[in-house]
């Protein structure tokens, strides 16, 4: 069983453009999810992208990449493509390192790759934490999730969504599958709930593909998707 850790690295960006070589202290926020990656022993770490100028990031810092221009819909459509090329087979772990999630975790990552080498029944995993700060709540770009009591996710929304008092559950961007179940997925068509949301996991809820959660605690990663992000990643970072 070989883990995969691939960072899906779109040069172009909707909401914030070209945020993954906008540089966080000395180095661009690519580069800072190369080194959170490379903390992930025994995988192998891949840059999937675009770009040249990322691909130029990647081999600054010694790991590989796969480049393409081909139009995917998402980040594990990508994913997909690239784990293909590196000839990953049925029970292989890909993990889905979105290359905007600055500051996470890679000890959490590693929850998820251990949950995934451990259970025969999961095949999907992600990142969720608690807050009650009603900002994130109220923030689209800040994506609640309701899960039930095994930690399977019922549903993912950018909007205001049930909450449990005054505490919120929202999504960490990184997945890991099977190697199986991501080629699944890739097969799948994009559904409607997808399109209007703009989150891929609604493909899986649509078509029955459970996805497990794992709660962390004590977050301190940032979503970069507006120079608000950016900003907040830089104190961080300065701090």
């Amino acid at each position: 069983m070989t883990t995969f850790v691939i960072i899906p690295a779109r040069l172009e960006s909707s909401r914030l453009s070209k945020k993954l070589i906008q540089n966080i202290g000395d180095k661009a926020l690519i580069e800072h999810m190369i080194i959170c990656a490379k903390k992930i022993n025994n995988s192998i770490i891949t840059v999937a992208t675009d770009s040249k100028i990322i691909q130029n990031y990647a081999i600054k810092h010694n790991v590989q990449s796969v480049f393409s221009n081909k139009k995917f819909k998402n980040g594990s459509e990508r994913c997909y493509y690239t784990a293909k090329k590196l000839n990953a087979t049925k029970n292989d772990i890909v993990v889905n390192l979105q290359g905007d999630e600055f500051n996470i975790n890679p000890n959490d990552i590693k929850k998820l790759i251990r949950v995934l080498k451990l259970s025969n029944n999961i095949n999907v995993a992600t990142l969720i934490y608690e807050t009650n700060d009603k900002k994130e709540y109220l923030d689209s770009n800040y994506v609640k999730v309701v899960v039930d009591k095994e930690l399977r996710a019922i549903t993912f929304t950018r909007k205001p969504i049930t909450s449990i008092r005054e505490k919120y559950m929202i999504h960490l961007g990184v997945y890991a599958f099977k190697y199986e179940y991501l080629e699944t997925y890739s097969k799948l068509k994009e559904c409607h709930y997808e399109k209007k949301e703009q989150l891929e996991q609604l493909r899986m809820i649509w078509n029955n593909i459970p996805i497990h959660c794992i709660q962390i605690k004590d977050n301190k990663s940032v979503g970069i998707n507006s120079v608000k992000d950016l900003r907040k990643a830089r104190e961080i970072y300065e701090y």
